[in-house]
């Protein structure tokens, strides 16, 4: 036998292998039981092949066990062979074994179970009673009723020769078949093998000599057993009992044993029946040993665990900084752990008392101890106290908690408890208290709704702020749904937001519409604009625990930013829509006038409004302004558009107009505005307006040629004389470019030129000058003053503006040089960017190193276009200008910051700002928002900035909020020709 033959394994490939050998051992045990046919020639006493079939039945699946059963019967058909030849009746007899060991492997198979089939004496009674004695008697029964049926004479001897034999062979080798195991000989120690070889020994030694000199020779038999049971384990034990009952076996066929008995015909029915007396109680001593070495090892292992156990709950103990002690109340003695004698700082040698106890309490707290101790011995509560000693580190906390022992008469006899130091414990919840407490305060106190809701967005918790915008009560809220709590719609009367998770408004309402922003309405109906934001809450784990949801009330900031829309948007003064708006209103026409449509657009320009600004003051100006907005909105459509451009400049549309309509309709404003008498102090002032008309249409829809064609046609109404509209027609265009002949521009370059002076000083210090600011002009053919900026940009050729320029040098160099060098008057010089340019740059340059003015008094004017358009060429020019001591000017700096990015910081001194930014900046909110802009960016590019002009106080204290460096105009000081400047002394120089 090997230790593959009765392995559970069900691989394909090792499976004959098993087979094979397990036919050849059917057939040795076959062989040597036909061999003890000695005393009876017709069968075999001992059989042990029905008990190797019964196990491969009971151990192995159906597939697997009929190819070694098929190798069994195989092995015992060659052995009866090898005895009788091939006869009939062997292959009967051999087919009864096999059904008797498929019946009896299948019945063991109920009862017992196949990892464990002999784990107790119950268990070998139930295979003993089974397959060892209910199936050879069904296979006896069997085999007789073959031997009848075969014309045999059965009788008393066969059945019970075949029934003993079986009985025997099951006993002897059926535990061995069930109980083993593969790799058992690997699995053995060196010195149980010897152990149990040296047993077989001995047994088998002291067996034969008990047989063959000692009388009753089975009762020494047993005994032997019954040592080799104790003395060896189960599996050994068998092994030692199956090679004792067959060297038994061989000696009795041999003659060797003579057994005696008072009825000779019992021995000749039943010879072996000594050997079934032998078995069982082997057998049975071997089950009780093998259960007491189960128990023994069971309680062994117990002992271990409950050492183990011991050992972990006094490491977790110390772990965890607990004492454990017990009181005898009866004797009132005291036993104290290592971990008690640390805590209350005693020595080994100290003998703990509860007086000693009470001792060492705090004093406060000695009284509280006590009566937590009477109450649990005397009415038996739970002891738990916490309390406070007195150590060398200071004062600890003690946590004590106790169970009581009763007596059999039901009075406390022992309590048994537990000491723990939790003073960090209590320190740190009282941390958590505290920051607790604070940051309760902090939600109370700050001015945003602070919601925390848990994982399904139930409520759990409302700041005061929360309440008191949603209506409800934290009482009131909680366990809520968020959704029940908080109403929230898309504008005041728009949808409710479905889903309190999205964050953003829905992508058809655009974030500037304040009609589309988000609104809270609580339950008294109150509505509060609100931005919201939802945090996750979540475990170290990273495990969701639920949300805190924010919630700002941005009424007021939404309100700002709606005046600031509104003011961007309007003029301050009229309320009439501003240039922004006109241009974008005008953009929005020319694109439908691309898809045929019909629209107009007029310029209309006040008469004599200067007169009455300049003679009534900018007060009465002011309201004329208002007064006539009011009275050009009452002539027009729903669908017309009126805004102020700037000053006494006004900007018209008419969608979906013919030209003769919009003539009617402009024609009406401008008599409604000749027709105006404006009262002012009692005193009656007349204005006009002038009109210019042209149509957008597909062939006109050019935003720059729209705007140019309504100023001329403007610009022609007033020409004609005022107080009347003109269309705009291709002659008008023709007339402005012949208005002025080349030999008229030569003539205007050749006339005198007259320079005005403008004090540029700090807006906080208008009685002082930081230098001043130049301005030219020249007379026309009419002895009309031309401004010679506006002049310089009606000039189409560079030729001419160089021209200019040299005139305007020629003037400033030959006639006042030398008064503001003796004067040391800081002056701003305006020039065209041609003039910077070589050879002209050189020439200039000649005159500050020659002349008697010095480049550090000059300081030149630049328009910011051009040094924008022209940068490459005319940096190289700024910087031979600075190293003479020159100083950079930027004229006209407008609306566009990111021109900021382009401009050469290292060369610019200062940026003066168009005058459209400053006209309205007193009460216009945008341009305030955008010079002071402006005015941050020059800052961090350390460039100075210039504002101007300013009429109005009130504009200049804006200025001077916003921290303008410099500024000009008739709230400073009003500008004086430069030929009295130099003449006369001035206030101050800074």
């Amino acid at each position: 036998m090997t230790t593959d033959t009765f392995s559970p394994a069900d691989n394909a490939a090792d499976i004959f292998r098993p087979a094979l050998l397990l036919g050849l051992l059917c057939f040795l045990a076959s062989l040597f039981c036909l061999e003890l046919m000695a005393l009876d020639n017709r069968i075999s006493p001992l059989w042990y092949a029905t008990a190797m079939m019964t196990a491969v039945v009971f151990r192995q699946r159906a597939a697997r066990a009929a190819l070694l059963l098929a190798a069994c019967l195989c092995g015992t058909l060659g052995a009866n062979a090898l005895f009788f030849g091939l006869h009939w009746p062997t292959l009967a007899w051999s087919l009864i074994n096999l059904l008797q060991s498929i019946l009896g492997g299948l019945l063991l198979r109920r009862l017992l179970r196949r990892e464990a089939p002999l784990d107790s004496l119950f268990s070998w009674c139930k295979m003993a009673l089974a397959a060892g004695i209910l199936m050879p008697l069904l296979g006896g029964l069997m085999a007789l009723w073959w031997q009848h049926f075969s014309g045999g004479a059965p009788g008393l001897h066969f059945f019970a020769t075949w029934v003993l034999s079986e009985v025997i062979g099951m006993l002897t080798l059926g535990p061995i078949c069930l109980l083993w195991q593969p790799r058992y000989f690997q699995q053995l120690t060196q010195q149980a093998l010897l152990e149990a070889l040296a047993t077989l020994t001995a047994s088998l030694l002291l067996c034969c000599l008990a047989l063959r000199f000692l009388p009753w020779p089975f009762t020494f038999v047993i005994v032997i057993l019954f040592w080799v049971a104790v003395r060896l384990p189960r599996l050994e034990a068998f092994f030692v009992f199956f090679a004792n009952v067959s060297l038994m076996s061989l000696m009795l066929a041999f003659h060797l044993i003579e057994l005696h008995t008072t009825n000779p015909r019992f021995m000749v029915a039943a010879p072996w029946l000594p050997f079934l007396l032998v078995l069982i109680p082997s057998h049975i001593m071997t089950m009780v040993m093998y259960a007491f070495r189960e128990e023994k090892k069971h309680i062994r292992a117990s002992e271990v665990e409950k050492q183990r156990l011991m050992e972990r709950i006094t490491l977790a103990n110390e772990a965890g900084g607990i004492g454990v002690w017990e009181w005898d109340v009866t004797r009132n003695q005291m036993n104290w752990d290592k971990r008690m004698f640390a805590i209350y700082e005693l020595d080994a040698s100290d003998r703990p008392t509860y007086e000693f106890w009470l001792s060492r309490l705090y004093p406060e707290d000695r009284e509280l101890a006590k009566e937590a101790v009477r109450r649990a011995l005397e009415e038996h509560q739970p002891f738990i106290l916490e309390c406070r000693i007195v150590t060398r580190l200071g004062i600890r906390y003690i946590r004590s908690q106790a169970n009581i022992v009763f007596s059999p008469d039901g009075s406390a006899a022992r309590m048994l408890g537990i000491n723990q130091d939790v003073t960090e414990l209590r320190q740190l919840n009282e941390a958590l208290y505290q920051e607790k407490e604070r940051m309760l305060i902090t939600l109370d106190a700050i001015g945003e709704a602070v919601i925390s809701v848990d994982e399904e967005l139930r409520v759990n918790f409302m700041n005061p702020v929360a309440e008191q915008m949603s209506g409800w009560t934290q009482e009131q809220a909680e366990g809520k749904p968020i959704s029940a709590i908080l109403r929230i719609t898309h504008g005041a009367y728009g949808a409710e937001m479905e889903n309190i998770l999205r964050c953003s408004l829905p992508n058809a309402a655009p974030v500037t519409d304040p009609d589309r922003d988000l609104i809270l309405h609580n339950v008294s109906g109150e509505q509060f604009a609100i931005h919201y934001s939802m945090t996750p809450l979540k475990t170290l784990e990273g495990k969701n625990i639920g949300s805190v949801l924010v919630i700002q009330d941005v009424s007021e900031s939404r309100e700002i930013l709606r005046r600031l829309h509104y003011s961007a948007s309007h003029d301050t003064l009229t309320r009439l829509p501003n240039r922004a708006s006109f241009e974008h209103q005008l953009k929005r026409l020319l694109l439908s006038a691309a898809e045929k449509q019909q629209h107009v657009l007029a310029f209309i320009d006040l008469d004599r409004f200067k007169a009455v600004n300049d003679s009534a003051g900018h007060a009465a100006g002011d309201a004329l302004l208002r007064e006539l907005a009011e009275l050009m909105g009452r002539q027009l459509r729903g669908s017309d558009f009126l805004a102020r451009l700037g000053g006494d400049e006004f900007g018209l549309l008419l969608p979906d107009s013919s030209l003769p309509d919009a003539q009617q309709a402009v024609q009406r404003i401008v008599n409604a505005v000749n027709d105006y008498r404006f009262l002012w102090e009692g005193k009656l002032h007349r204005i006009g307006a002038s009109a210019g008309l042209t149509a957008i249409n597909a062939y006109n829809c050019q935003s720059s040629e729209v705007l140019a064609q309504a100023d001329l046609a403007c610009y022609n109404a007033k020409h004609n004389g005022r107080g009347q509209l003109s269309v705009y027609e291709t002659r008008l265009q023709r007339e402005q470019q012949l208005a002025l002949t080349h030999a008229d521009i030569v003539r205007l370059i050749a006339q005198p030129v007259r320079w005005q002076a403008w004090a540029v000083s700090a807006p906080h210090k208008p009685q002082s000058a930081n230098f001043h600011l130049l301005q030219a002009r020249i007379l026309d053919a009419q002895d009309h003053e031309v401004d010679v900026e506006a002049f310089r940009a009606g000039l189409t050729q560079a030729a001419q503006r160089q021209q200019l320029d040299e005139a305007l040098l020629d003037s400033f160099f030959n006639h006042y040089a030398a008064g503001v060098a003796r004067k040391a008057l800081n002056v701003v010089l305006p020039l065209a960017a041609e003039s910077l340019l070589a050879p002209r740059l050189d020439r200039l340059l000649e005159r500050l190193h020659g002349g008697p003015l010095h480049g550090d008094l000059l300081i030149i004017s630049l328009e910011t276009s051009m040094l924008l358009s022209h940068a490459e060429e005319l940096l190289p020019a700024l910087q031979r200008l600075r190293q003479q001591g020159c100083r950079i000017l930027l004229r006209h700096f407008g609306r566009n910051l990111d021109a900021f990015d382009r401009l050469p910081q290292e060369a610019i001194d200062f940026l003066q700002m168009a005058p459209d930014l400053i006209a309205n900046v007193h009460c216009n909110l945008m341009d305030e928002m955008l010079l002071s802009i402006i005015h941050g960016q020059a800052q961090r590019l350390r460039i100075a900035t210039v504002a101007g002009p300013v009429d109005l106080p009130a504009a200049l204290s804006t200025l001077g909020s916003i921290g303008v460096d410099a500024v000009w105009g008739a709230a400073v000081n009003g500008g004086e020709p430069l030929n009295a400047l130099l003449e006369n002394s001035f206030f101050a120089i800074k």
